[in-house]
């Protein structure tokens, strides 16, 4: 999100996320919009339907695919 904003990338599509997962409670307040822009663009999709980590880690792996997801949706 901060890199999309830095290279000037539309930041105005969010989904309501406080309804969709049961850890939203958990996510700190910084994290909302980013998170909630990210899962819009399809970045994020959670451990599963319902749930996020958001104060877990993040594997190489799943970084790596939210990286490519990103490219693919902005830098393509």
């Amino acid at each position: 999100y901060r890199y999309a904003q830095y290279r000037g990338l539309d930041l105005s599509a969010a989904s309501d996320i406080s309804t969709r997962f049961i850890a939203y409670p958990r996510i700190s307040g910084y994290a909302v919009t980013p998170l909630s822009w990210a899962y819009a663009h399809g970045i994020i999709s959670g451990a599963n339907a319902y749930t996020l980590a958001p104060t877990g880690t993040a594997t190489r792996a799943e970084v790596s695919t939210m990286m490519a997801r990103f490219c693919q949706s902005f830098l393509m």
